[in-house]
């Protein structure tokens, strides 16, 4: 019996022991795509009733591209939405909520959104806490003209990693503050 207990101790001490004491890229990366679920959808949401939201895809050229159709002017009292989508536009129109739908309201994908790379690994004098900073890549397709203001091709994000009993742990979002005191 006393046998079986210095066994399972030291299966205990070999399974503990085999836990990455540093965090490296390689798992850093998979804890990230595992947590964020890359590739991720970018939507944006077309205001079809929205005068001067109609304008803006107007002048972005989906029009020319046979994507949606504008209405330039409606009779008071008509409920007709200022934008509509053709069928060209299909694969790129989303699941819209009820609310939103009431709303005329239409989300569209406008990019989809995957992982970068790692830029870099801050490790806590602690040596159980990081930082990592790492990027992610926009591939935008026809509809991100719809977006004013544009879209950025590559994001930077911040993530903090802790280490426990059972190995590296990504945390929810936390200020740093938070995360230093954690």
């Amino acid at each position: 019996m006393k046998k079986l207990s210095y066994i399972l101790t030291t299966v205990i001490l070999i399974i503990t022991g085999c836990q990455p004491k540093k965090l490296d890229e390689k798992l850093a990366t998979n804890l990230i795509l595992e947590k964020n679920h890359y590739p991720a959808i970018v939507h944006h949401d077309i205001f079809c009733g929205d005068p001067t939201h109609a304008y803006t895809i107007f002048k972005s050229g989906l029009v020319e591209k046979g994507f949606v159709k504008v209405l330039q002017s409606k009779k008071f009292g008509d409920t007709t939405s200022f934008v509509s989508f053709t069928p060209a536009a299909k694969p790129y129109l989303l699941h819209t909520p009820a609310d939103d739908k009431i709303s005329k309201i239409q989300r569209v994908k406008v990019a989809d959104e995957e992982f970068g790379a790692i830029k870099e690994i801050r490790m806590m004098s602690s040596g159980n806490k990081a930082i990592v900073e790492y990027t992610t890549i926009r591939r935008k397709n026809v509809f991100a003209v719809a977006i004013k203001n544009g879209l950025k091709d590559t994001l930077n994000h911040e993530v903090y990693f802790i280490r426990n009993d059972d190995g590296w742990q990504l945390l929810d979002k936390r200020s740093e503050i938070e995360f230093l005191s954690y």
